[in-house]
C-alpha cells in the first residue's frame, strides 16, 4: 500500500497480488488487495492484469458477496468500478454491482475495415542493391530502463483514456524500437499496439516476444487477431484454437472467432 500511495505501481501490483494469494481464506482482505491491484495494473497500461485481478474478485463474489461492503476510499472504488465496467462482460460486472459500459473498452479491437497488410520481418543486410558488408550500420536506441518502460506504458494508457490514440501508438512504437525487448515487455507492447489497431506492428511485436508460455495463453488470442488482420489466416486459426479454452467468449471475441474460422487463404 505504501508503494501504491507513492505511485510505484509496478512494485505495488506485484506485492498486492502476492498478498492476495495468501488471503484466500480472508475474502474481504483478498478483494481489497485485488481492487488496488486492478487499479495499479490499469494505471500501468496492463489491462490484461487488471482484468485478472477483477476476475479473482468476481470468483470470490460467486461464493459469497463481499465487494459492496469492503472498505475502499470512494475515489478508488469509483475507479475500480469504471475499470470493471470496461473490462468485464455484463454478467461479470453485474456480480460487482456494476453496469458494463455500453461502449466496449479497447481491450479487444473490433474487426478492421482496412485492407489486410502483410507483416514483413525486418530485412537482413543493407539497403536494396547494396551488399550486406557494405551497408553502414545504423545506430540503435538503447533498451529503456525498466522504470522508464513502466512510465511509458502508463503514459500510453493515459493517452488511450483521453482518446489520443495517435499518441498512444507513438509511445508503443517508441518502446518497440529498442533492438532487444524482454519477453514480457514485447507481449505488453504487442497488446498495446493491438488496442490501437496497429495490427502489423502488433504481429511483429508478438514475433519478437518468442514462445508464448502455457501461463500466457490469453495472448494467443491477441496474436490471432493481429495475424488475421494482416492476412496470415492459417497462423491465425492455429493461435485462436490454442487460446479459446483460456478466454471469455465476449461478443467481440465471438465476432473475431467467426471471421478467423471462416477465412480462406
Amino acid at each position: 500500500m505504501t508503494h501504491f500511495a507513492a505511485a510505484d505501481y509496478a512494485r505495488a501490483f506485484a506485492e498486492l497480488r502476492t498478498a492476495a494469494f495468501g488471503l484466500v481464506e480472508k475474502v474481504e482482505q483478498l478483494e481489497i488487495a485485488e481492487s488496488y491491484a486492478s487499479v495499479a495494473a490499469h494505471r500501468l497500461g496492463r489491462d490484461s492484469d487488471a482484468r485478472d485481478s477483477l476476475m479473482r474478485i468476481v470468483s470470490a463474489e460467486k461464493l459469497q458477496p463481499h465487494y459492496g461492503s469492503i472498505k475502499l476510499p470512494d475515489d478508488l472504488r469509483a475507479e475500480v468500478n469504471s475499470i470493471a465496467a470496461n473490462l468485464l462482460t455484463a454478467e461479470e460486472a453485474a456480480l460487482l454491482g456494476v453496469t458494463a459500459a455500453a461502449k466496449p473498452a479497447v481491450v479487444v479491437p473490433t474487426p478492421s475495415k482496412q485492407p489486410n497488410v502483410a507483416v514483413t520481418a525486418p530485412r537482413e543486410g543493407g539497403d536494396a542493391g547494396v551488399p550486406p558488408a557494405a551497408a553502414a550500420p545504423k545506430p540503435q536506441p538503447a533498451p529503456p530502463e525498466p522504470q522508464d518502460i513502466d512510465a511509458s506504458f502508463a503514459d500510453a494508457q493515459r493517452a488511450i483514456d483521453d482518446g489520443d490514440i495517435d499518441r498512444a501508438c507513438s509511445i508503443y512504437t517508441e518502446i518497440s524500437s529498442a533492438p532487444s525487448l524482454p519477453h514480457e515487455v514485447a507481449l505488453r507492447v504487442a497488446e498495446g499496439l493491438l488496442r490501437v489497431q496497429d495490427f502489423a506492428a502488433a504481429a511483429n511485436a508478438f514475433r519478437r516476444a518468442g514462445v508464448i508460455e502455457p501461463t500466457e495463453e490469453r495472448y494467443r488470442y491477441d496474436y490471432a487477431v493481429a495475424l488475421y488482420e494482416t492476412g496470415r489466416y492459417s497462423d491465425a486459426k492455429r493461435e485462436l484454437a490454442a487460446a479459446l479454452p483460456y478466454i471469455t467468449m465476449t461478443p467481440a471475441v465471438a465476432r473475431y472467432r467467426a471471421k478467423i474460422e471462416a477465412a480462406i487463404e
